[in-house]
C-alpha cells in the first residue's frame, strides 16, 4: 500500500503504524464535521431537547460517600456535594452517523481532548444577585455510548455536567479541543433554560405551558409571507418567540436562538370583534407582535395584548408562574407593541400604543421580578403627548434610555412640523420638545453625511419616519422610515445618511457593537455601521447571486433558489443570523436558521467594483486588481492580562481519573464529576462572607483539611486501589487568576478610578507571499488609525504612532485611560457609566477581511464598550487576621470566646477595638487595605452566646454608640 501525505490542515501529535490508516481516512471526514451537544438527564440518562428542571440532584452525595480513600469528604462543614439536572454529551456531527463515529473514534485515539467552557450571562436584578461575570471550563469525560456498532469500542462520546446557577437562565457553551489531533473549529451553543414548559401530571412528559405544540409546522408557513422583526431583551432573554404565521394564532419559539425551533398554537381566546371606539378593518388570528423578556412573554393579536410568566426557579421572581395567558390593559384599544431591547435599572420594558379612541395614548410596561405593571405616560398635569403638543397626533414609536428618558416620534400636522421628536422624563414627569424633522429628504452631495443645519438643499421626496432605534452604549439615536437619520446628542442635532436608491424601512436591528441592518418593505436587507455614512444593500445584489451560485456548486442544502426571509437578527455574540423558509425542487419547504454571510457579501461587493488591468510582463498573462485594503496583516500585541479588565471570574474543573484498565468513564465517575463541579460553584457562590479568609481563594476551605494526605491518595491511586476505580485530584478543580490574552481584546472593559488599558496595534503593508510589485502598491502613509469616543468627559484615548520602515509595519501604542471624573460611589458593579470607543483603520471599512475557520471575518475596526465606576468582583471585607494581631499587640492581651471560633473571634468589651478592612479583588486574587474613611456603628449584640445576638432598637443604637454609654 502506498504512503499518502497528509493534507496541510491535518495536525497530529503522533501517528502510529496501527492507527495510520484510520487517521488517514479521518482526514477526509473531519473538515465536514462539527461539534454537537445533546442533553441527558442525570437521573434517568434520557435525552432532553430543552433545559427545564432547575433543582439540584441530592443523590450525588450518596455516591461520594462510598469514596472512602479520596480527598472528598461529604460530611465536611464546607462541602455541599450535589448535582445538576443534566449532563452534556459532546460528539461530532458529520454527513452520516457512520462517518461521525469514525471521526470521534479517530479523534480520541489521536489524543484529542474536549474542553467545554460555559459562560453565564448577568442577571437583570443585580440587587438580588451580586453583579459578576463568571465562566467555567470543564474537560470532557470519555464514555462508551449505547449506539449500535460492530466494534467493541467504536461508539465514543465526551460528557460533562451542565452547571446551572442561581440568578441567570442564559448560558453559552463553547466547545474546543486541546490542539492535539485533528483540528476542529470551535463552536458556540446557546443553552438557555426553557421556563415555558411543564410536566404533564398524567404522562410525566414535558409539554408546552403556553399552548399546544404543532409537530409538523413547516406546511403552515407560506413562501410569500412578509418577514417580521425578532424582538427580545438583549443578553438576558432565554426564550425567543416570533409571530407572523398567517391567519393562525401560532408562534415560533426557541430556547437555543432558533438552533432548535418549535411551533406553538397559543391558548388565548380569539373573540375580538371590534367596536365603535376600537374599530378593526378585518379580523385575523395572526399573532402580529411578539416580545420576549427574561421571564415574561408578550404577544398582540388584533387589538388585544397578552402576557405569560414562565417557570424560572433559578431567578428571584416574586410572581408565580402563569397557568394561562393574562390579558393586559383590558380597557385599551391596542395598536402595537414596541420593544425596549435592553434592561434598565433592574427591570425590563416595552411600550404599548393605543389606537381608535385611544390614539395618542402610550403605556410603558415594566417587568420586575416577573411582575408586570403598565404605566401611562403623562406629565405632572396628566397631559398626554398630543395635549402637550396642542394638536391631534399619532405616536409612531418610542425609545427608552437608561437615564429614565423616553423619546417619542410623533406625527402632529397641526404642530410646528409634520413629524416631531419629543422627550418625556419620568423623574420630572414632564414633556420636552426636542426636534422638528424636515418635510423632505435632503439632497445627497456624494460627500457622506448631510448635517441638518437649515442651510442644506432638499429633494421633492417627503420624509416619512416610521420608528426609532437607540444604542445605550454609543448613545446614538436613529430615526428610520423612507430615510435614515442619526443623532449623537439625544436628538438635538441630526445627520442624514443617504441611501443609493429609494428605500422604505420596515424594521431595524442592531448588534449594539456598532453594526446595524434594516429590512425594507420589499424585503431588501441593508447593512451599515456606526461612524460610517455608507449604506450597502446585501440582498438582492450581484454579490448575493455570486455567493448563492457558489453554494449550489457545493450542494449546500441550506440554500435554494426558492426561499423567503422570515426574520434576521444579531445573536448574543453579535453575529448576524437569519431564519429562512426554503424549498428545494420536488420537496416541501423547511424552516432553518443560518449564519448570514456578511463578510463574504461585503467582500464580493467590493471585489465586483474593483478596477483591474491585464499584465503581460511574463507568460502567462495575469490580471492585476487594485488593492483597496490599506494593510495586509493586522494583529494585537502587548496585551495585558484580560481578567483585570473583563472582570470574568474563571474556574477550571476536571473529571476524576479512571484507574481501571478500561479508561472509560461510568456512571460513578460521571456522578462524582457532577458533585465536584457543583461543589466548586457552591464555594464560589458562598464566598460572600463579611470577613477575609487567611487564604484569598474560595476553594481554599475545600481542600484545607485534606491537603496533608495528598501523597497518600496519589499512592493508592497509582497502585489502582482507589475506591470505585476512580481518583479525584484535588488541585485540578480550582479558580484561575491569570488567563492569557490570546491575541484579542476583551469584549468589555471595566475601569476603576484612574486605571488604564494599554495595548499595541500592528499593521503590516507587506506579506512574504506577495510579489515586490504588489507590496509596493501600499504605503505606510496610507495606514492610519483613528478613534472616536461617545463621551470624552470620563475616558481618554491616546494613540502614539510608530513606523518600522524596514519591515513595512506601522504600530500604534494605544492607551485607554479613566479620567477620574465619575464620582458616583456605589456598590461593586452598580451604577456604571457605559461609554463606547471606536478604533478604526482609515479606508478599511468593508475593504478588509480575514479568513478564519468559520469563514471570512471583517477586520480593521474595534467597538469597545467601556464601563466606568466600581467594577464587579470587588468587595469590602473585615480583616480578621490583622485585626486580631494588631488588637492583641496594642492591648497586650486577647480574651477570646469561651468556645473559640476562628471565623468569629470575640473581643473583650473593656479593650480598645481596632478594626481593619480589606478591598478584595475576587477576579485577580489581589487584596489590599481599605484606607478610606468610614463610620463604625454597633447595631446589635447579646450576652454569652451567638444565639442571644439580636438587632438593637433605635434607642439602643444611640446608647451603645455614644461616648458615655457602657
Amino acid at each position: 500500500m502506498g504512503v499518502y501525505p497528509a493534507p496541510p490542515w491535518f495536525a497530529c501529535s503522533f501517528l502510529s503504524p496501527v492507527s495510520f490508516l484510520l487517521l488517514w481516512l479521518l482526514q477526509c471526514v473531519v473538515p465536514n464535521c462539527q461539534w454537537q451537544i445533546r442533553l441527558y438527564t442525570i437521573t434517568s440518562l434520557t435525552y432532553s431537547e430543552v433545559i427545564f428542571h432547575q433543582h439540584a440532584v441530592t443523590t450525588v452525595r450518596d455516591v461520594l460517600m462510598t469514596l472512602t480513600d479520596q480527598a472528598v469528604d461529604p460530611n465536611d462543614e464546607n462541602s455541599n456535594y450535589q448535582g445538576f439536572p443534566y449532563h452534556m454529551r459532546i460528539d461530532l456531527a458529520c454527513k452520516t452517523q457512520g462517518l461521525s463515529m469514525e471521526a470521534v473514534r479517530g479523534a480520541f485515539f489521536s489524543g484529542l481532548k474536549v474542553i467545554i467552557t460555559v459562560v453565564y450571562k448577568g442577571a437583570v436584578i443585580s440587587t438580588r444577585q451580586k453583579t459578576e461575570r463568571l465562566q467555567i471550563s470543564m474537560t470532557g469525560a470519555v464514555i462508551l455510548t449505547d449506539d449500535e456498532c460492530s466494534s467493541e469500542i467504536c461508539a465514543i462520546a465526551w460528557v460533562t455536567p451542565l452547571p446551572i446557577i442561581n440568578g441567570t437562565v442564559v448560558y453559552e457553551a463553547f466547545v474546543l479541543d486541546n490542539g492535539v489531533g485533528p483540528q476542529i473549529a470551535e463552536k458556540r451553543f446557546p443553552l438557555n433554560v426553557h421556563g415555558f414548559m411543564r410536566v404533564n401530571e398524567e404522562t410525566q412528559v414535558l409539554e408546552s405551558s403556553i399552548g399546544d405544540k404543532i409537530k409538523d409546522f413547516n406546511p403552515l408557513l407560506l413562501m410569500n409571507s412578509p418577514s417580521r422583526p425578532l424582538w427580545f431583551t438583549h443578553d438576558v432573554s432565554p426564550v425567543l418567540i416570533l409571530g407572523g404565521v398567517t391567519d393562525l394564532k401560532v408562534i415560533l419559539i426557541s430556547a437555543t436562538e432558533f438552533d432548535k425551533i418549535s411551533a406553538i398554537e397559543v391558548s388565548i381566546d380569539s373573540c375580538w370583534i371590534g367596536s365603535l371606539w376600537c374599530p378593526q378593518k378585518a379580523f385575523s388570528a395572526t399573532i402580529i407582535d411578539a416580545i420576549s423578556t427574561q421571564s415574561v412573554l408578550f404577544i398582540r393579536q388584533n387589538q388585544l395584548v397578552y402576557y405569560f410568566t414562565g417557570n424560572f426557579t433559578l431567578l428571584p421572581l416574586t410572581a408565580k408562574p402563569s397557568k394561562l395567558w393574562t390579558r393586559g390593559l383590558v380597557s385599551l384599544c391596542v395598536e402595537k407593541l414596541v420593544p425596549v431591547p435592553y434592561p434598565s435599572s433592574g427591570e425590563e420594558n416595552l411600550f404599548v400604543f393605543g389606537t381608535g379612541a385611544h390614539k395618542g395614548v402610550i403605556f410603558l410596561g415594566r417587568v420586575r421580578d416577573g411582575e408586570v405593571e403598565f404605566t401611562e405616560i403623562r406629565d405632572s398635569n396628566l397631559k398626554r403627548p398630543c395635549v402637550y403638543l396642542k394638536s391631534t397626533c399619532i405616536v409612531h414609536w418610542a425609545t427608552y434610555s437608561k437615564s429614565d428618558v423616553v423619546h417619542l416620534l410623533v406625527e402632529a400636522p397641526e404642530a410646528s412640523g409634520d413629524f416631531t421628536l419629543i422627550s418625556y422624563s419620568f423623574k420630572a414627569k414632564s414633556f420636552r420638545y426636542v426636534y422638528d424633522f424636515p418635510d423632505f429628504l435632503p439632497k445627497d452631495k456624494n460627500k457622506g453625511y448631510v448635517m441638518l443645519l437649515g442651510t442644506e438643499e432638499y429633494t421633492t421626496t417627503p420624509f416619512r419616519p416610521k420608528g426609532l432605534a437607540y444604542n445605550p452604549i454609543s448613545q446614538l439615536l436613529f430615526v428610520w422610515g423612507n430615510g435614515l437619520f442619526m443623532s449623537f446628542d439625544a436628538g438635538h442635532t441630526f445627520l442624514y445618511i443617504p441611501a443609493p436608491k429609494d428605500i422604505s424601512i420596515k424594521y431595524f436591528a442592531q448588534s449594539f457593537r456598532g453594526e446595524f441592518i434594516f429590512v425594507t418593505d420589499s424585503e431588501e436587507v441593508w447593512y451599515s455601521s456606526e461612524g460610517s455614512s455608507l449604506l450597502q444593500c446585501l440582498r438582492p445584489s450581484k454579490a448575493w447571486n455570486v455567493f448563492l451560485n457558489l453554494q449550489k456548486l457545493k450542494k449546500d442544502k441550506n440554500y435554494a433558489d426558492k426561499e423567503a426571509l422570515v426574520t434576521i437578527f444579531f445573536d448574543n455574540k453579535q453575529v448576524l443570523q437569519e431564519l429562512v423558509y426554503i424549498q428545494h425542487p420536488g420537496t416541501t419547504g423547511i424552516l432553518l436558521k443560518r449564519k448570514f454571510p456578511l463578510a463574504e457579501i461585503l467582500a464580493y461587493l467590493k471585489f465586483s467594483d474593483t478596477p483591474y488591468e491585464r499584465k503581460s510582463m511574463t507568460d502567462p498573462t495575469y490580471i492585476k486588481f487594485t488593492q483597496f485594503c490599506p494593510f495586509v496583516k493586522y494583529w494585537l500585541m502587548e496585551l495585558p492580562l484580560p481578567q483585570t479588565y473583563s472582570r470574568i471570574q474563571h474556574y477550571d474543573a476536571d473529571h476524576p481519573e479512571i484507574v481501571e484498565n478500561t479508561m472509560f468513564h461510568r456512571s460513578v465517575s460521571l456522578i462524582a464529576y457532577q458533585g465536584l463541579v457543583y461543589q466548586l460553584l457552591w464555594l464560589h457562590a458562598g464566598y460572600n462572607r463579611p470577613y477575609g479568609d487567611p487564604v484569598h481563594d474560595p476553594t481554599w476551605r475545600w481542600w484545607k483539611n485534606k491537603a496533608t494526605y495528598a501523597d497518600y491518595y496519589f499512592y493508592v491511586a497509582s497502585n489502582r486501589h482507589s475506591s470505585r476505580g476512580i481518583f479525584i485530584e484535588m488541585h485540578r478543580n480550582k479558580k484561575i487568576y491569570n488567563l492569557q490574552p490570546g491575541g484579542t481584546l476583551v469584549d468589555k472593559i471595566y475601569m476603576d478610578k484612574h486605571t488604564s488599558y494599554d495595548f499595541s496595534i500592528y499593521l503590516s503593508i507587506s506579506d512574504s507571499t506577495e510579489t515586490v510589485e504588489r507590496s509596493l502598491e501600499r504605503s505606510l502613509d496610507a495606514v492610519w488609525l483613528t478613534t472616536s469616543i461617545s463621551d470624552a468627559d470620563y475616558v481618554s484615548v491616546k494613540l502614539i504612532r510608530h513606523e518600522l520602515i524596514s519591515r513595512g509595519v506601522v504600530y500604534y501604542e494605544a492607551k485607554i485611560q479613566d479620567r477620574g471624573h465619575y464620582g458616583t460611589q456605589s456598590l461593586s458593579g452598580e451604577d456604571l457609566k457605559v461609554i463606547s470607543i471606536l478604533l478604526k483603520v482609515v479606508n478599511a471599512e468593508t475593504s478588509c477581511s480575514q479568513l478564519t475557520d468559520e469563514g471570512l471575518r471583517i477586520q480593521g475596526s474595534h467597538m469597545l464598550p467601556v464601563y466606568v465606576g466600581c467594577p464587579p468582583g470587588k468587595r469590602l471585607a473585615f480583616d480578621i487576621t490583622y485585626t486580631l494581631k494588631y488588637t492583641t499587640d496594642e492591648n497586650k492581651r486577647h480574651f477570646d470566646c469561651i468556645v473559640p471560633d476562628p471565623e468569629m473571634p470575640c473581643f473583650y468589651y473593656e479593650d480598645i477595638f481596632h478594626p481593619f478592612f480589606l478591598i478584595q479583588d475576587l477576579v485577580s486574587g489581589e487584596s489590599g487595605p481599605f484606607l478610606g474613611a468610614y463610620t463604625f456603628k454597633v447595631i446589635g449584640g447579646g450576652p454569652y452566646s451567638l444565639a442571644n445576638i439580636r438587632y438593637f432598637s433605635g434607642k439602643e443604637i444611640t446608647i451603645y454608640n455614644t461616648d458615655n454609654s457602657t
